[in-house]
């Protein structure tokens, strides 16, 4: 069901946007989201739209030996990626699967993070039921980006391509999925360099 945005993403694994190292101020940016995780030490985290596995090293570094992080992207160049780069990481593996449809993935992760995935659903209601799915009672899910929900979504519109209907949905919007699919937003922060939401599962989906 993401055939394009599979062309599109395996086309973009080298690309600087994808695979360059974050500089210090996005990793200021990194250090606001993590603060948003209920704790870090031992955290099971799932990132489904890994990317080449930037944030995913981050990630496993951040919750520990205890931890882990399972990541998953569209793209089989992505996630062979991200993979590589966390070669040294064994609390964190990559796959090459989508979301909606990953049969190995089980119930019991604490927080999903969505970091610059979340316009790229297909059917974020879908996906936002499975993410209710396979968090614990009480898990939450942190919605990300490094620019605010504008600039997102004039990024996708002016690519032209597979990915220039996804667009990131205005706060009203954002808040009413999430209560659809069993979460409280307990935070929507959009700046125009970054954007943050944070919720929590208060019901069965």
């Amino acid at each position: 069901m993401y055939k394009e945005k599979i062309d599109f993403f395996d086309a973009q694994a080298d690309a600087p946007w994808a695979d360059a190292e974050y500089d210090q101020e996005t990793e200021q940016k990194i250090a606001r989201l993590l603060d948003l995780l209920p704790r870090r030490e031992g955290l099971s985290l799932l990132e489904p739209g890994c990317g080449t596995g930037r944030l995913t090293q981050r990630l496993a570094q951040a919750v520990g030996p205890a931890g882990t992080v399972t990541a998953l992207d569209i793209s089989p160049r992505m996630a062979e990626a991200a993979q590589r780069r966390l070669s040294g990481l064994p609390n964190a593996r990559a796959l090459a699967e989508d979301l909606e449809t990953c049969a190995t993935l089980q119930p019991g992760f604490d927080a999903v993070i969505c970091h610059q995935v979340f316009p790229h659903f297909n059917d974020p209601a879908r996906a936002l039921a499975r993410m209710a799915e396979l968090l614990k009672p009480g898990g939450v899910v942190i919605v990300s980006h490094f620019i605010g929900r504008h600039e997102v979504n004039d990024v996708h519109r002016k690519a032209g391509t597979a990915v220039e209907q996804d667009m990131l949905p205005d706060a009203p919007a954002m808040r009413s999925l999430f209560h659809e699919a069993g979460f409280e937003v307990t935070l929507l922060e959009d700046l125009p360099d970054l954007y943050l939401l944070r919720a929590g599962l208060v019901r069965d989906a």
